[in-house]
């Protein structure tokens, strides 16, 4: 009896078995996996742990096959997560791979790998190169060279892609050294291994060794040309970026925009232009952006703003850094309208708002004139990082709400945020214009003594243009004697209008003559130091510098007005 009864249930079993595995064979979407999971539930709690742990080890095998949706990744932590302490190193390396595919998801590699080792599963020769991608792209260096030391206690030093994966890692890091002594010990390069060198001398400008690799290595690919060519780009060696850009055969969007880019940071807009005129097809939506964000800081605003409506036109995706050079280029027009239409553009959803935007955003609204709109922006960012405080600063310090801007200053100090100087030129500014003469003469001290940071001619024109305001014109000129070489045509025209606005003849003398030598050519100067002479009732004097400014056949600039 019990041997009948023991085969009934065998083949009871089997038929289930043969059931389940159909059902998995059979499922062609996440929904039917899902289905079959519950009916895994529901049948195979009767059935020994071993049968279970099978079962949904195979169901997760297949569920991995959809893990490019994120809610599927998190369905599948979810199902791997029920199979306590898992044995498979072929389970726990698929996870960490999926993890892999999703930027938001690096650090759980890491962590999930970090799961594995206590669990005293072993890892495959896939587990380190994949949690050694994620530990690059983190970038997490620690853990990477405690990957580093696992790796060689399983003895997986010599695996290929394991090398790889730890010379592609150090790169990335700009652990130039490291990289070079895993290049060094590898007994088989590929193209993917000296593309790797290649792309850590690039990354931390050693343009020199990598050339020395690229002219000596033997198969090149399309990426080792980019990585070429975007290395001597962001060198700004356009000279020998165009010399591999026009003799490589398959351009792609990464050599366009390196280019351009390139270009642009050099000011040569033409040849940047002409690299983009240069595309086949145009489709892609960085070369765009680029080629936007190229005029945008060269101060072709007008070109950039018709770049961006091309663009829209033509249906290609506006990305953060097309909308970034669109806002900016608004900005340096003060095109009220062009600014609503943006902000129209981005409450539809054409681009992710991005902190990077909206900082872009309040600087636009501010020299569109609307402090309100700019303070809107700011107050409604969820993450605020040293530019957001420092353009808000300078919004309020440009529209005259100088103690908003003295108080935010005060407030992202205890944000823990540190300011950079330009953050330090807007609250001196502030401090300036209000006659805050203590609060800005300690903000000075603060910014060179506290946070390190050097004064620039900026920072002097504004101390200068502090105390003058105040009446302190031989404090102020102590301050230029003491700092002449940082002294600029800004700083000495700082003291000359104090100068006038307080009669100092003597110094407004002293303030001219280093202004002629700096720029002969502006008549403003000339201006205010007749207004000087005038101050005084000093006619005579006065008569000689417009005398001079007819002859030099300058004219006197000209009044006009910023409203549309």
């Amino acid at each position: 009896m019990r041997t009948f009864t023991s085969l009934f249930s065998q083949s009871r079993s089997t038929k289930l078995k043969l059931r389940l595995e159909q059902l998995l064979n059979a499922a062609k979407t996440i929904d039917h996996l899902k289905q079959t999971h519950a009916l895994f539930l529901k049948l195979l709690t009767q059935q020994p742990p071993h049968h279970y742990h099978y079962f949904m080890g195979r169901l997760l095998h297949r569920v991995f096959h959809f893990t490019g949706e994120k809610a599927n990744l998190c369905y599948a932590h979810q199902l791997f997560d029920t199979i306590p302490n898992c044995p498979s190193s072929f389970l726990w390396t698929s996870l960490i791979r999926a993890f892999l595919s999703h930027h938001a998801h690096f650090r759980h590699c890491i962590s999930t790998y970090a799961r594995m080792h206590q669990n005293g599963v072993l890892p495959s020769g896939f587990t380190f190169s994949s949690v050694l991608s994620a530990c690059g792209r983190v970038p997490a260096l620690f853990e990477g060279k405690q990957v580093h030391a696992r790796v060689v206690q399983s003895g997986f030093l010599g695996n290929k892609i394991v090398q790889t994966a730890l010379l592609d890692m150090y790169a990335k890091f700009g652990c130039i050294s490291d990289a070079r002594d895993v290049f060094d010990g590898m007994d088989d390069r590929d193209v993917v291994a000296w593309t790797a060198m290649i792309c850590g001398y690039a990354k931390v400008g050693m343009m020199v060794d990598a050339r020395w690799l690229f002219d000596n290595m033997g198969e090149r690919n399309s990426f080792t040309w980019t990585t070429m060519v975007a290395g001597y780009a962001n060198c700004e060696d356009m000279k020998a970026a165009k010399e591999l850009y026009d003799v490589m055969n398959d351009k792609n969007e990464v050599t366009w925009v390196a280019m351009i880019a390139g270009y642009g940071k050099l000011g040569n807009v033409s040849e940047a232009r002409r690299v983009f005129d240069g595309i086949p097809v145009l489709q892609g939506a960085s070369a765009c952006a680029a080629m936007l964000a190229c005029y945008a800081q060269n101060g072709y605003a007008k070109e950039a703003i018709d770049m961006y409506e091309k663009t829209r036109e033509a249906k290609i995706k506006i990305t953060e850094v097309a909308m970034v050079g669109a806002i900016s280029a608004c900005a340096q027009l003060r095109d009220i309208r062009m600014s609503n239409t943006l902000t129209d553009h981005l409450e539809e959803g054409c681009c992710d708002r991005t902190h990077i935007v909206s900082n872009a955003l309040i600087h636009m609204h501010s020299k569109c004139g609307n402090i309100n709109l700019a303070w809107s922006e700011f107050s409604t960012m969820r993450f605020r990082d040293m530019y957001t405080y420092s353009a808000m600063i300078a919004a309020f310090a440009e529209h005259g709400k100088s103690q908003d801007a003295i108080d935010l200053f005060l407030k992202m100090q205890r944000e823990g945020l540190k300011p950079n100087h330009v953050t330090f030129i807007s609250v001196l500014n502030a401090c300036g214009s209000s006659g805050h003469i203590e609060e800005g003469c300690r903000f000075f001290q603060i910014m060179t003594g506290v946070f390190g940071i050097e004064p620039l001619p900026e920072h002097y024109a504004c101390i200068v243009d502090l105390l003058g305001r105040a009446g302190q014109l031989e404090g102020a000129y102590d301050l230029i004697k003491e700092n002449a070489t940082s002294a600029d045509a800004t700083t000495w025209g700082s003291l000359l209008a104090a100068c006038r606005l307080y009669g100092n003849v003597e110094l407004g003398e002293i303030s001219a003559r280093h202004l002629f030598e700096i720029d002969p050519e502006d008549s403003g100067n000339y201006v205010l130091l007749t207004n000087t002479y005038a101050s005084k009732d000093n006619w005579e004097r006065a008569e000689e510098v417009k005398k001079l400014i007819s002859e030099k056949g300058m004219k006197k600039p000209s009044g006009y007005s910023l409203f549309q």
